[in-house]
């Protein structure tokens, strides 16, 4: 399950403040993938922060200014803020954990989204304001990876994206994947060799930490 945490001191009001407060130090939101494959373990960590509001008006705006997804947690009787993105959301106390899990997941998600790259119908790959175009064959094989983006996807599933209704020659794959490693980094995404299982696309920034993967 996710780990939130606190920005500011915690305030001891009621079973679910202590849980926001007291249970989350202040910190990361991480999310932890199994790679079923390899039995291994892929880390990926997004950041969300949950910020008082008013106490912690300065920390809110350095957050906005750098782009980091936050739950403002406002006072009761209080104003809350104006959200300036959809990486910013609010939460009343006395506030309900559910609630804020639920929020928290939701600002996760819409920040890992951000992070990730996009392949148009053209065969265009575009990744933080960087684009390469693609051969068909090369799209095939990248939106093969992008479905399981930060995780591995076997040989064998690759083969059957790329190549449905065809049996390719025997080192095609692997042709076609030297290929592709070469066309993403352009946009500074890689594409990952885990032994003996299959391939895993990534960017450099979210690798947190990976086992049994050769780059």
């Amino acid at each position: 399950a996710p780990q939130m945490h606190a920005v500011n001191s915690p305030v001891p009001v009621g079973r679910s403040n202590r849980f926001i407060f007291c249970q989350l130090r202040s910190g990361l939101l991480s999310r932890r993938r199994n790679i079923g494959e390899t039995g291994a373990f892929y880390l990926r960590r997004m950041d969300v922060r949950l910020v008082r509001w008013p106490a912690a008006r300065e920390q809110l705006q350095s957050l906005r200014a750098e782009g980091m997804p936050r739950l403002v947690v406002v006072d009761a009787d209080v104003v809350p803020p104006e959200p300036t993105d959809e990486l910013e959301d609010w939460v009343r106390l006395p506030a309900d954990q559910a609630d804020v899990r639920i929020r928290v997941d939701t600002l996760a998600r819409r920040a890992e989204a951000r992070h990730r790259p996009a392949l148009s119908s053209e065969g265009v790959l575009r990744f933080q304001g960087e684009a390469v175009p693609l051969s068909p064959v090369e799209a095939r094989v990248v939106d093969a990876l992008m479905k399981r983006f930060g995780a591995v996807v076997s040989r064998r599933d690759l083969t059957e994206a790329v190549w449905p209704d065809e049996a390719p020659l025997r080192n095609a794959l692997d042709v076609h994947i030297s290929r592709v490693r070469r066309r993403v980094s352009e946009v500074g995404l890689h594409i990952r060799t885990v032994r003996g299982r299959g391939y895993l696309m990534d960017a450099p920034s979210d690798s947190g930490q990976q086992l049994a993967a050769n780059g």
